[in-house]
């Protein structure tokens, strides 16, 4: 059995789910702006127990802004399911209560932040994307990926969906989403902030505003039926329990990313949490939402 299995299942999965091979070795950790992160590998974000906190929060925030899981027009007889970029674990467990007879594999480039273990209906494995997915060709019913901007420089994208495309059986369904830098209703604050926060992550090879386009992307990669979503969120108090779980959860993000935008601009921490302090206070004023970006499509049956 790979040793990249968290534990041994009680259930076994499709027996050429898994290649007989290791993967490369786990991305290192250190502590970074007294938060730990991956040094090794282009991910914004930190990889500890207080980001994994804020992804459960997430998980939560936008199953109760979108109402569900998934998107995909799934079959109920789905068998097997991917998640890239699976974090906690937390999506893969709520898709097997919904999806019992499937196998669900969640992969990441760290266990830092798993709180998921394996179970009958779920593996966890270590797995990069961007060095490529440890599975044969056409494996998986259903990939899903999701929130992954802060750690796909924005040259990888096509690559990227070419190895979801790959692992995906014919018929089978490739869904993103993702958040970039939309929100309507914004006042100059936040327009100022999205603007210098973009600008800091173009000068490390990201893009959020290229997730507006996820369509397209599916689209260049051959994918057929392919639907887009814009999903307006509200943000912000003022819109009661969602809008108050969006707003909660933006903000430990951008807490979380504050060491590395300001090390990079040489921007004292006291001035961008000033910042971020005027935007939550316009969010509230303007009544503001966050546009989440949504795709799916179909890999065709060649």
């Amino acid at each position: 059995m790979p040793f990249w299995w968290k534990r041994a299942v009680r259930r076994e999965p499709p027996a050429d789910l898994f290649p007989q091979q290791e993967p490369g070795p786990l991305a290192s950790s250190a502590i970074m702006d007294d938060r730990e992160r991956l040094p090794d590998a282009p991910y914004f974000l930190p990889k500890d127990a207080q980001e994994q906190n804020r992804l459960n929060f997430q998980h939560r925030c936008l199953y109760s802004a979108i109402g569900n899981h998934y998107l995909v027009p799934l079959r109920p007889d789905v068998t097997t399911i991917l998640d890239v970029g699976t974090g906690t674990g937390i999506w893969p467990v709520e898709m097997a209560r919904l999806f019992p007879q499937a196998h669900i594999v969640g992969v990441d480039i760290s266990a830092a932040s798993l709180e998921f273990t394996s179970s009958s209906s779920y593996t966890f494995c270590l797995a990069d994307v961007l060095k490529g997915l440890p599975f044969p060709d056409q494996q998986f019913d259903y990939v899903h990926q999701r929130l992954l901007v802060a750690a796909l420089p924005a040259t990888q994208w096509p690559s990227v969906i070419q190895e979801l495309v790959r692992v995906t059986r014919p018929g089978g369904w490739i869904e993103l989403l993702e958040i970039g830098v939309t929100i309507q209703q914004a006042g100059p604050e936040t327009t100022h902030l999205l603007t210098w926060m973009g600008e800091r992550s173009r000068e490390r090879g990201f893009d959020m505003g290229l997730m507006s386009r996820l369509g397209e992307m599916l689209a260049q990669q051959g994918l057929e039926a392919i639907e887009r979503q814009d999903i307006p969120v509200p943000l912000g108090e003022w819109a009661g329990h969602v809008g108050a779980m969006l707003k909660a959860n933006v903000l430990s993000a951008f807490d979380a990313l504050k060491g590395v935008y300001c090390t990079q601009a040489n921007m004292p921490l006291g001035q961008f949490e000033a910042m971020v302090n005027r935007v939550a206070q316009e969010w509230e004023e303007h009544h503001a939402s966050y546009v989440f970006h949504a795709a799916y499509g179909r890999r065709g049956k060649r």
